[in-house]
């Protein structure tokens, strides 16, 4: 039988074995459980017309115990008269039943299934996400559990919830107050939710950089390296407050308040702490130090102090690796119990050379590619692919536990929503089965996994959208032509940026470009799905930069839209759709800031 005869899956399993026999599709499955200790996954997921039976000769569903390569690994036949699921952990029965349900969900056999052997395990034992909450965008519970329904179904068995300031910490009212934090209760359900899908919910809260939520607010201000602001050219930074805390016990034992509270709501034993960007060190209180034994040596110090309180938290610190792999040789003077996460997120990025140089430590470690969803309104899907093919291909080869795949939401979180589908399918798809994907592949999965009825020709759309910097010929580091062009840090220079880095005749393209988009999606109107809307947005944001980057080159005035424009409702509507109401009202005031007449 040709390989275009197997049913599609995805992930795709390591190998499909196809038989020409079909198993009549009953109208329920009743199941048996030969070892009790795999009980638990069956029961959890196998709700749709399964029933459990007392013997295993009455069952068409059939569990048992089997020894295979890998702990996740999963061994599914479908005979002429029964399924048989075998495994040697709960977690490859949970796969199993994934893959299970997607065959039973498909109705390309009709009333019958395909009789096939299906033997498959992951290339990556760590494939994990992570996804930025704390930018403006915090998601409602209803958008996460549906978020974790998807992850369980790509076979991801790790999340993190990236936090700064958006958890509802008891004395700390005046930092979270305007943001929609979770609270502990809803950390504590979130928790049991992966548990119960085989997902790790991981902490994670930024501890020394990114801490301008809370450095801001005067009752802080002692805290800051920084505490009246400070500046840098790159990257150009300007502020009137601290990012970062100064490196020192006063901070520790505030942020060991921090823990404190925060942790017990997580049955994870790891913990990612940040620890990255801290831009101004060095600067302020620390200045002296920092001159006197080197800025490394600085961080390596509080780096310590962190790890001390994440492990008599009962807790294994892991933290972002820019800062250490500013001098890689640093990486030896790291525990064995510190495990780096090395990020970046350009096609070009030197996985290569930074794994080497950790792997070589015996740390353990992994890569972290990214969705190239920030900093834009259409996603950067060509360069997020070319991200994580190069971090899964040096994750393996430098024996890496995994990969992180991360989410951001600098600068306001305005990208659609429905842009992260597409890298995040590819990226789980990667991490679990490591052959090429093609973009029919990856269409097919979303329509799968993702769509409702009515958003069969948004995906093909989105996937589509995520190339526009190609078109048009753009390669900012994390940053999408379009989402520059309207929020660029220094505005006075971006005239001379545009002339000297794009053509009249690129920016027109786009602007073609994006409008064959928008004639092959459904007419836009209330009735429209939400992705349908959330591509419209995406192409319409898209279209007002790239019409003032033509008017900048052009050397006419950019025709912004008026302050209250139903634009600005639309982009709230979206937004509460998926995320909770804190930060977006900061989130539409930047970007009437960018296109409104002010």
């Amino acid at each position: 039988m040709s390989h275009s005869d197997e049913p599609f899956l995805f992930p795709r399993p390591q190998e499909i074995k196809m038989c020409p026999d079909q198993f009549p599709r009953p109208s329920s499955f009743p199941y048996f459980v030969e070892d009790h200790s795999l009980q638990v996954s069956v029961s959890h997921l196998l709700n749709k017309g399964l029933f459990q039976v007392e013997a295993v000769k009455e069952a068409l569903f059939l569990v048992r115990r089997e020894k295979l390569c890998h702990p996740e690994a999963y061994r599914l036949k479908i005979t002429p008269s029964r399924v048989i699921l075998s495994g040697n952990q709960p977690v490859a029965i949970f796969h199993g039943i994934q893959t299970f349900l997607q065959i039973l969900d498909s109705h390309e056999y009709g009333p019958n299934l395909p009789c096939l052997e299906i033997e498959d395990f992951p290339v990556l034992d760590r494939r994990g996400f992570m996804l930025d909450v704390s930018r403006c965008k915090v998601p409602t519970m209803e958008t996460l559990y549906s978020l974790i329904d998807l992850l369980s179904r790509l076979h991801i068995n790790e999340l993190q919830l990236y936090i700064e300031h958006t958890f509802a910490f008891k004395e700390h009212n005046q930092v979270w107050q305007n943001a929609s934090p979770f609270t502990a209760e809803e950390i504590q359900l979130i928790d049991r939710y992966c548990e119960e899908r085989f997902i790790e919910l991981v902490p994670n809260l930024n501890s020394f950089g990114h801490f301008e939520r809370w450095l801001m607010h005067d009752q802080y201000k002692h805290l800051a390296e920084c505490p009246d602001g400070f500046k840098r050219e790159n990257p150009y930074i300007l502020r009137d407050h601290g990012t970062t805390l100064k490196p020192n016990q006063e901070s520790l034992d505030f942020i060991d308040s921090l823990y404190t509270e925060y942790l017990p709501n997580f049955s994870s034993k790891k913990f990612n702490v940040g620890m990255d960007e801290p831009w101004e060190l060095g600067q302020g209180w620390s200045k002296e130090k920092v001159e006197k034994i080197g800025k490394d040596k600085v961080y390596l110090a509080h780096l310590e102090g962190i790890r001390q309180l994440v492990e008599a938290h009962g807790k294994e610190m892991q933290f972002w690796a820019d800062v250490l792999l500013e001098n890689p040789e640093n990486a030896r003077l790291l525990p064995m119990s510190a495990s780096p996460i090395i990020w970046g997120y350009e096609p070009s990025h030197p996985f290569e050379e930074q794994a080497c140089a950790i792997a070589s430590c015996g740390l353990s470690y992994c890569l972290a590619p990214g969705t190239g969803t920030w900093r834009s309104f259409s996603g950067r899907l060509e360069s997020a692919r070319e991200n994580i093919d190069l971090a899964i291909e040096n994750a393996r080869r430098h024996n890496a536990q995994g990969i992180l795949l991360t989410s951001w939401g600098d600068c306001g979180n305005h990208q659609p929503w429905s842009t992260l589908y597409p890298p995040l399918l590819y990226g789980a798809a990667k991490a679990w089965n490591e052959k090429s994907l093609d973009e029919n592949a990856l269409n097919k999965g979303l329509l799968k996994l993702v769509s409702e009825k009515k958003e069969n020709s948004s995906f093909s759309s989105i996937i589509k959208l995520g190339k526009l910097d190609r078109i048009i010929g753009s390669e900012i580091p994390n940053t999408s032509l379009c989402w520059f062009i309207l929020f660029a840090p220094q505005p006075e220079k971006l005239t001379e940026f545009v002339h000297q880095n794009h053509s009249l005749e690129q920016l027109e393209e786009g602007i073609s470009f994006l409008d064959s988009i928008e004639n092959a999606v459904p007419s836009f109107s209330s009735q429209s799905s939400l992705v349908e809307s959330e591509v419209y947005l995406g192409i319409e944001l898209s279209k007002l930069a790239l019409q003032k980057g033509i008017a900048l080159l052009r050397g006419n005035q950019f025709q912004k839209l008026p302050k209250d424009h139903d634009f600005f409702s639309f982009f709230q509507e979206l937004w509460l759709a998926r995320a909770r109401e804190g930060g977006c009202d900061e989130s539409i005031e930047l970007l009437r800031d960018a296109v409104a007449i002010q």
